[in-house]
């Protein structure tokens, strides 16, 4: 499985194109750029995954969803977060759930639901190859942030002490800035030091 990434939009928004066996899944496509149709050009859109409802990781979902038809997948409790940003919730044709797994060639993408950021943020992991596309939950050397409407650091400190339960060697895309792994922030991060791991 590949995956792609794509700078967009003003506040510099991570959109990833996952590929497998001949489907694509686009991953917060905070616009509808003809880039990210081109990073999966050869390959059928299978679907369109948000990790959130924050305008910068999903304005382009309508956009490309009218071009493709590709079905638009996030959390149901991220509805509340569009309507708290001014903007109606995208057509929503499957209400994910914790620990769901999504097919995608003969791979899939397993979801973990991880509030805080946002009341419905989820992470789309790739266990195989150890890799987990978080949103805004966790960055380099940082993390999300909880003040925006329906953010709870309480709930952000469990959703990272959940993701400190994966091993070292697994890869985080956040939702802006570079890739990193789970041990080196573990170890370099401040906002997680003292937490503990929190088993899946």
């Amino acid at each position: 499985m590949e995956f792609k990434r794509l700078v967009l939009g003003p506040l510099h928004t991570n959109a990833y194109v996952r590929t497998a066996d001949g489907e694509a899944a686009v991953v917060d496509p905070g616009d509808g750029s003809s880039r990210l149709a081109a990073a999966w050009d050869g390959h059928a859109l299978r679907y369109i995954l948000l990790t959130h409802g924050h305008f910068d990781h999903a304005d382009g979902a309508e956009v490309i969803h009218a071009h493709t038809g590709a079905p638009i997948l996030y959390h149901p409790e991220e509805k509340g977060t569009f309507w708290t940003m001014g903007r109606q919730p995208p057509p929503l044709a499957n209400a994910l759930s914790d620990g769901e797994r999504i097919p995608l060639g003969t791979e899939e993408l397993r979801v973990w639901h991880l509030p805080g950021h946002s009341p419905g943020s989820v992470a789309y992991l790739w266990e195989k190859g150890k890799v987990a596309v978080v949103g805004d939950v966790l960055f380099a050397r940082s993390v999300g942030r909880s003040d925006l409407p329906g953010g709870s650091w309480d709930a952000l400190v469990r959703s990272l002490q959940r993701l400190l339960s994966l091993d070292d060697a697994w890869q985080i895309l956040p939702g802006h800035g570079p890739a990193t792994e789970i041990g080196r922030e573990r170890r370099q991060n401040p906002y997680l030091q003292g937490l503990s791991d929190a088993r899946a």
